[in-house]
């Protein structure tokens, strides 16, 4: 089938078709290249005023790779077994006079409350780092085979935000001067705000855009009347239209997620031998299913994966009741089915349908 007719095609049993180049992909790697900027400023951009208590100028002031300096002195001290506090200070006038101004009995805390901010600020670095990549590579090829990741990645940059402003509030109370106040907002308080923001932004553009997806080139068209088998690598599942069929195809190698969720013609579920696992919510909803064979190859039950099949009335598992236990079963597998009995090789067993 032609690329335009796959264009046409936004949803295959439940999955949506993540097309290359769609607005959706093009405005998520804009925010993450957006995203991964913005703590890079902040190597830049004067986190308090100069030592005469101007305003903050783009020539003067501490600046967080100041701080991400600092941090790196204090390792290569630390490695020589001889940490030289004045030594250090001497090194940066401007973390000197924070660190001076306050009671000598924070000073030593002041001390490695800058190296901890420096800790942070290379897990920043990083972050933006990898950011950068995606984004590029987003706009590039039109489409990411990690969607998830960005958004993995700002949940986490949020945590360490969380931190940072913890870190920051305490610097702040404990001195109350207006350097401090300027570092406490602009290393802590925007930063907190903007992470907040983007990681909503991701999680909910994730969940709506990319989330249960197949890429547009993994789909294959098998004929003209648009009846599509596709294998996805990345959720390592074989999803399968197919019109009429009462039992499941015989040369299935995976059983991914939904994979044949809400398919009202299955009644009869003989798992082929070769399967060690089943897909979170792989047979969800299909409310005629009556029969599942489960051979001894299967080592993990999905959550959800038998959910609401209401006429479900036998599960035979190929193995013994021990070998059953064994097997990892996810939340609700088989919650709402229409029975909770196993029968094994060595006799039925009543299963926990919730766990």
């Amino acid at each position: 089938m032609a690329n335009t007719q796959l264009r046409q095609i936004n949803e295959v049993n439940g999955w949506k078709i993540n097309h290359p180049h769609s607005a959706a992909n093009i405005v998520y790697a804009i925010f993450t290249f957006i995203f991964a900027a913005f703590p890079l400023t902040f190597l830049f951009i004067p986190l308090i005023a100069d030592m005469n208590g101007n305003t903050p100028l783009f020539t003067g002031g501490l600046q967080g790779v100041a701080i991400f300096q600092f941090f790196i002195d204090f390792l290569k001290q630390a490695f020589t077994g001889v940490i030289n506090m004045n030594e250090l200070l001497a090194t940066n006038a401007y973390i000197s006079e924070v660190v001076n101004n306050v009671n000598p009995v924070l000073t030593q805390a002041s001390i490695y409350l800058f190296v901890a901010i420096g800790g942070l600020l290379i897990m920043f670095m990083v972050f933006s780092v990898t950011l950068l990549i995606l984004s590029i590579v987003h706009l590039a090829k039109g489409y990411l085979r990690t969607s998830a990741a960005v958004k993995r990645i700002a949940v986490t940059e949020f945590i360490f935000t969380i931190i940072f402003f913890i870190i920051m509030t305490f610097f702040y109370f404990a001195y109350k001067t207006q350097k401090q106040m300027d570092l406490f907002v602009w290393f802590s308080a925007i930063p907190l705000g903007a992470s907040m923001f983007f990681m909503i932004f991701f999680s909910a553009f994730y969940s709506n855009h990319f989330k249960d997806t197949i890429l547009e080139n993994e789909l294959e068209i098998q004929d003209d009347d648009a009846t599509v088998e596709h294998i996805s690598q990345v959720h390592e599942v074989t999803k399968v239209k197919y019109e009429g069929s009462q039992t499941l195809p015989p040369n299935i190698d995976s059983i991914g997620g939904h994979a044949f969720a809400e398919n009202q013609n299955l009644t009869v579920a003989n798992i082929p031998d070769n399967i060690d696992k089943l897909g979170p919510s792989a047979f969800a909803n299909c409310l005629n299913l009556q029969v599942v064979s489960i051979p001894n190859s299967v080592k993990e039950i999905g959550f959800n994966c038998f959910f609401n099949c209401v006429s479900l009335e036998r599960i035979n598992y190929a193995g013994t009741k021990e070998e059953w236990r064994r097997i990892r079963r996810g939340s609700n597998w088989l919650s709402k089915a229409g029975t909770t009995e196993v029968l094994c090789l060595d006799g039925s067993i009543i299963v926990n349908p919730y766990h």
